[in-house]
């Protein structure tokens, strides 16, 4: 292998010292690499005289041939750079001692740049457009010799160990993904469009992974941000910018340098946290003095000892370059992690960012901003990538390497019981069983509850899909099924966005007082042996019809009909409001929904053919109508539904983020209680849903309601500032849940004659109330984070704590993994 390859070493002109990171580059072969620590590069030799090219940055580029005789097998051929800017001129050096505000001449400078960051962001721009390169990776760093030798066989992979691309370190990439973009921005109104036309990833096998989910994970993580961000949002988490408007606050900031070169001159800062348990950078900063206070080039470090989990090293590096017109640009941002458990290093992230021919002030293409922000072509996948700097020899092999690995058995085993122990299904290639935690349950009708299920997969087709189980009961000894069907009407998939599909579920189960058709209708294993599980049921007769339809801005529009027929089973007693010993035994409905949703720039992660939204800072509102089909179908009754919800994550910068949820609503009609609105009932998921966990199932019911929740993670801002407790990185978290609802005279079993009674439960008393002097709250507060996977949190009911069955308080403990 030596043999084939052709060995130098990149310096400094002037003073002969190693560059490490310079591009070196075959111009007639089109092949890489890049200088390691210590300036040294290694490439294939060429078989002819070739041309080449070498770049760094502060250096003039030098294009160079070279001879395949003159070529030395040893570190003999000696590249020297010319640098591109002129040596420092001034230093100031100064002491680091009481620190303060007050006649800093640092923090003078950093109010004129936050005073001056609307006009210098890329955001502030009255338009631009400019084209973007940008590479993701991930993979492990100096992978243990043990792993090639074991039952995988990974050996073809240790023949990529990169040297290249971060000094001083070895990296295996298992993840790799390239893209270019045209990007287009404007400031009023404010409107921004990624259009992707280009992109190369790797892939596994989609039985197990779905891929455009790692492909969307690695790009929320490690999102492209920037320096004039307020904050950097980074592995879930915000990070406060250190040119922030309360930078000040967290910060402390020195004048080091102070630098003259053809571009100008240059102010250079350093900075460091305050507090270095909180989430800050400590870094430098490279200020313009041309008047626009922008910032040239920025190097922030992750504090050491930050209150984040397992992140051993986490480097971002901001360039940015003046235009002919003098108006300083992003050119450049590369992000760098590594993540491990104890004091090893064992995974990396790195992304790397190129934005290069800048338009401001250009008339836009006609519809540019039509449709998602974020938009991919559909023919990027064939279009091979245009790369500003080329891929180094180990970048190069990572594709094929995944799809060798992809082609093992001993892989694909493994990925089978990871699937399998992560989302609970095993997979049989277009059909899928699961949930596991629904293979067996227990309730005071069924006894012991066996469940089968499965759903079908992509590999079938996303064009439709199906689901469905069958269950059995040991003690009524009989049969119940479920099954749910879609098919596509647009010709594309029934999941990815925006979709266009028919609906249609048929349920023959029992159900709790309330519930709608469900596929997951709370039979879980763990369900079944919480302390305020359900022991009221109807035997449930379901069937719907839905079709949805969503449009490239994110509103989308659900309608449906749905039939439902139910019937008290156990003892469930449902006795006339006007006769005690006339009993209510059958309840059917015959309704038409209209469903209206706005989720703004929203995205999702992928299951196979489910998907769930991504929770970011951008709102979701649903507004739905429902309307009773009265005298149809053995129903009479009439009435009309209308709910309004919410729901929102705020991020506070240090002071972590809220999730807050607003659901209201009004049904009109004369109704029995189990058709009105019972609050802790737990429908399917979705992004409004609120849990009351202290509130008995049934326990009260209104037709006119509000709801709210919030919860709150801190991320340790309190407990940063506690000596030897911040050295636990404990984080706190807090919420609260409250229900205010009325109910009208006409639905209240004590006022008129036309409803039914609340029922009792076996001693005797009543299972329902209606809220009559307060709403209703409940409260949590806890502490996460404990040995980084912990969180116990302490709830109370707040009002109500003389009703009957009332539960004061609890404790609860939960597994949380997060940085």
């Amino acid at each position: 292998m030596a043999q084939s390859l052709i060995t130098g070493k990149v310096v400094d002109m002037e003073t002969g010292k190693a560059i490490a990171g310079a591009t070196v580059t075959n111009l007639n072969s089109r092949e890489a690499t890049s200088t390691d620590s210590l300036g040294i590069f290694r490439l294939k030799r060429p078989q002819s005289s070739n041309n080449f090219l070498f770049r760094a940055l502060g250096y003039k580029n030098l294009r160079t041939p070279a001879v395949l005789d003159s070529l030395p097998d040893s570190i003999a051929w000696i590249i020297e750079l010319d640098p591109d800017e002129n040596a420092i001129e001034t230093i100031t050096i100064t002491h680091r001692g009481k620190y303060s505000n007050r006649n800093n001449k640092a923090v003078e400078l950093i109010d004129l740049v936050i005073r001056h960051k609307h006009q210098n962001r890329l955001t502030g721009k009255d338009s631009l457009q400019f084209q973007q390169y940008d590479k993701l990776k991930f993979g492990f760093v100096d992978p243990k010799p043990t792993i090639r030798k074991g039952i995988l066989d990974l050996k073809f992979l240790f023949q990529n160990i990169d040297t290249l691309s971060q000094p001083g370190k070895k990296l295996l990439a298992m993840y790799q993904e390239e893209s270019n973009a045209h990007v287009y921005g404007k400031r009023n109104p404010s409107k921004f469009k990624k259009q992707i036309y280009s992109q190369k990833k790797t892939e596994f096998d989609q039985r197990y992974i779905n891929n455009p989910n790692i492909q969307e994970f690695m790009n929320y993580m490690f999102q492209q941000v920037d320096v004039y961000d307020e904050s950097i949002y980074l592995l879930n988490k915000q990070f406060l910018s250190p040119i922030a408007d309360n930078g000040k606050l967290y910060y402390k900031y020195y004048v080091v340098d102070t630098i003259f070169n053809k571009e100008g001159y240059f102010i250079k800062l350093d900075f460091e946290p305050r507090n270095t348990q909180d989430l800050l950078f400590s870094g430098t900063l490279e200020i313009s003095m041309d008047g626009s206070y922008a910032v040239k080039q920025a190097n922030l470090k992750l504090s050491r000892n930050a209150n984040v989990n397992w992140i051993k090293e986490a480097e971002i590096k901001f360039h940015y370059r003046k235009d002919a017109s003098g108006v300083m640009l992003s050119d450049t941002t590369k992000t760098f992690f590594t993540l491990g458990v104890g004091k090893s290093e064992t995974l990396f992230a790195e992304r790397f960012s190129i934005n290069d021919s800048y338009k401001l002030n250009a008339a836009f293409p006609t519809g540019v901003f039509q449709g998602a922000p974020v938009e991919v072509l559909t023919t990027a996948d064939e279009v091979v990538p245009e790369r500003p700097v080329a891929l180094n020899i180990y970048e190069n092999k990572t594709y094929e390497n995944i799809e060798t690995l992809n082609n093992k058995k001993s892989f694909k085993s493994m990925l089978a019981v990871g699937y399998l122990i992560a989302q609970g299904y095993y997979n049989l290639g277009m059909f899928e069983l699961g949930p596991l935690e629904y293979l067996y349950s227990r309730n005071n009708i069924e006894g012991n509850r066996f469940r089968l299920g499965g759903r079908t997969t992509q590999l079938l087709t996303d064009k439709a899909y199906f689901e469905g189980y069958l269950a059995y009961g040991s003690d009524d000894a009989r049969f119940k099924y479920f099954l749910k069907s879609a098919v596509t009407l647009n010709g594309k998939s029934v999941v990815n966005f925006p979709a266009h599909y028919l609906e249609a579920s048929v349920q023959n189960d029992i159900l709790e007082p309330g519930m709608q058709i469900s596929y997951l209708k709370g039979d879980s294993f763990f369900r079944s042996i919480r302390s305020n599980r359900p022991t009221k049921w109807f035997d449930t007769r379901g069937y719907q019809l839905q079709h949805v339809i969503e449009f490239g801005n994110h509103v989308s529009v659900t309608s449906g009909f749905t039939h439902m027929d139910r019937q008290t089973v156990g003892d469930l007693r449902l006795e006339s409001s006007a006769d005690p010993n006339q009993l209510l035994t059958n309840i059917s409905t015959n309704e038409v929904q209209v469903d209206l949703r706005w989720a703004p720039y929203e995205k999702f992660y992928y299951r196979n053919l489910t998907r769930n939204t991504i929770k970011e800072k951008h709102p979701v509102f649903n507004l739905k109508y429902t309307h009773s089909l009265d005298g149809f179908w053995n129903s009479n009754y009439k009435y009309e539904k209308l709910v309004a919800s919410a729901s929102k994550r705020f991020f506070l910068n240090q002071l972590g983020f809220a999730d807050v949820r607003l659901v209201g609503g009004k049904i009109w009609g004369t109704l029995p209680y189990p058709l009105l609105e019972i609050p802790n009932l737990r429908q399917k998921d979705d992004r409004h849903k609120i849990d009351f966990d202290m509130m008995n199932s049934m326990e009260f019911v209104a037709d006119q309601y509000v709801k709210f929740s919030i919860d709150h993670e801190l991320q340790g801002f309190l407990f940063n500032k506690i000596p030897l407790i911040k050295k636990l990185n404990l984080r706190e978290v807090w919420g609260a849940q409250m229900f205010y609802g009325k109910l009208s005279d006409r639905n209240n079993p004590y006022l008129s004659d036309e409803v039914v009674h609340f029922d009792r439960d076996a001693d005797g008393q009543l299972l329902t109330y209606v809220l009559d002097r307060a709403p209703y709250w409940e409260g949590t507060v806890g502490i996460d984070n404990i040995l980084n996977v912990l969180k116990v949190e302490y709830v109370k009911r707040l009002t109500y704590e003389d009703a009957p069955r009332a539960r004061g308080d609890r404790f609860r403990v939960s597994i949380n993994i997060n940085f």
